[in-house]
């Protein structure tokens, strides 16, 4: 018979011994892993959109090159100071920011970068606290700093105390010629002053003549390529990104703070909860669809989703509020753009649940605000779309809670012709907290949905100080 052949395995018991044995040769703190205590989180962020605007020739028609490809521009500045004001969720003592060039062509470059706590004056948010200005570095030290196109740079933390739901007021200065490709259309506020020159320790720009490159005009304020301001937090702090279309991005709210997501983060904040909220809404975006021919609203949700949502540092949780757009101009199953269908838009949901899930995030899902009393909107066939993706919705149990903003803001309103004549009168947004015909909410109609999220996410039983029924 012949020998059996030793094994060239460890036994089981060597293989413990000599693990232990690896262990015990290592620093405590290596053996023993301890929890991180601390992690970065957005406190304020918002996502980017391309800058870039066809050209039109004397005919009305688009321009074209040599190839007969469109041509397009954008907004180039060259020694101009750039001051943008934010509105912080969550406090710190050390904060950072991070800028984009996701939809850039040609390198973005940043010749220097501040960072203060705004000085709260009354119609002018470029004031600054000149005590707590600092000079922000890249690269472990660098003044200035270059993006290639397509790319993201987050600058070196520094130490300043930001309180929860101030002012942060983040200044850039364009030395060369410079694109500012990626910017986030709406604002609610006249948060953005461009100045010539070198303005960037100025403790206010609201008195400077506006820069030729970017002059302001009345209600058409964005923010460039400022696409989060972040502080370290203890790690049990929960990231909160509010993701949708114009009524997350708070479409016709009176300020910054009056958006659903920003009631949000004031009721977490007055409750003593630690929690950031970041707002990942873009006005006219869909779900489903790409608004083609308008790169101001964004890609859709489906290809946006990991860039604005999962990939942000320190995200626990999201609520996704989509529907609306795709219900109403989405591509059907022809192929036109008629209307997205229930199954199309569930089967995008179950997909950004699944991926959630797969990141360890939790989700939540808002139920598609009502719309027959904005005219144009209404059919029996969207209306039958919505209902049947809300009820999905509820239902489902693909999501980790449900935020029913549909009934929240449902209420008596002023039916056009066409949906008078429907029997029984279909579910519209009430007058009271519609701040147009019926499709977007008004302050208080976004304080009902804030405080119907703050529910959600907290297991909390809040009342808002105003309802819509």
């Amino acid at each position: 018979m012949p020998h059996a052949r030793r094994s060239t395995y460890p036994s089981r018991t060597s293989l413990l011994a000599t693990l232990l044995a690896a262990c015990l040769s290592l620093p405590f703190s290596a053996a023993i892993a301890k929890p991180a205590t601390q992690k970065w989180v957005a406190t304020w962020g918002q996502s980017m959109t391309s800058n870039y605007v066809q050209i039109t020739g004397s005919d009305g028609k688009p321009a074209l090159d040599a190839y007969g490809q469109p041509l397009d521009q954008v907004a180039t500045v060259e020694h101009v100071t750039l001051r943008q004001a934010v509105n912080v969720s969550t406090g710190g003592e050390r904060v950072r920011i991070r800028l984009s060039n996701y939809y850039g062509r040609t390198p973005l470059i940043v010749s220097a970068a501040r960072i203060a706590l705004g000085a709260s004056q009354a119609n002018d948010l470029s004031a600054i606290e000149p005590v707590s200005d600092k000079k922000l570095s890249f690269d472990g030290g660098k003044p200035s700093i270059t993006l290639a196109p397509g790319s993201e740079a987050v600058s070196d933390p520094v130490e300043l105390h930001v309180p929860a739901l101030s002012n942060v007021v983040v200044s850039l200065y364009f030395a060369a010629p410079t694109q500012l490709a990626d910017f986030h259309p709406m604002e609610q506020a006249h948060t953005t002053y461009a100045v010539d020159g070198d303005a960037m320790q100025q403790p206010s720009l609201a008195q400077q003549a506006a820069a030729k490159a970017l002059p302001h005009t009345k209600d058409d304020d964005h923010i460039y390529l400022l696409d989060a301001v972040e502080v370290e937090v203890p790690a049990s702090t929960r990231g909160i990104v509010a993701f949708g279309d114009s009524i997350t991005d708070g479409a016709l709210a009176s300020a910054p703070t009056a958006s659903w997501p920003a009631v949000l983060a004031r009721v977490a904040q007055q409750k003593g909860e630690a929690a950031a909220v970041v707002n990942a809404g873009i006005s006219a975006d869909e779900l489903t669809t790409d608004q083609i021919g308008s790169p101001g609203a964004g890609t859709s949700g489906l290809k946006r989703y990991l860039r604005d949502v999962v990939d942000r540092p320190g995200v626990t949780d999201v609520v996704v509020l989509f529907g609306a757009n795709d219900i109403n101009r989405g591509i059907d199953a022809a192929g036109y753009p008629n209307g997205a269908s229930a199954g199309d838009l569930i089967a995008s949901m179950r997909m950004l649940a699944d991926v959630a899930h797969r990141h360890h995030l939790r989700i939540y899902a808002a139920t598609v605000t009502p719309f027959a009393g904005f005219p144009g909107w209404y059919s029996p066939q969207r209306e039958a779309v919505r209902l049947q993706v809300n009820q999905w919705i509820r239902h489902s149990g693909a999501f980790d809670g449900v935020v029913d903003f549909a009934d929240g803001v449902a209420g008596t309103y002023a039916p056009p012709p066409l949906v008078a004549k429907q029997s029984p009168l279909p579910v519209g947004m009430a007058t009271v907290c519609a701040g147009d015909a019926g499709l977007h909410p008004n302050d208080r109609g976004y304080a009902v949905m804030g405080t119907l999220a703050y529910d959600a996410l907290f297991h909390a039983k809040l009342q808002a100080p105003q309802g819509c029924h």
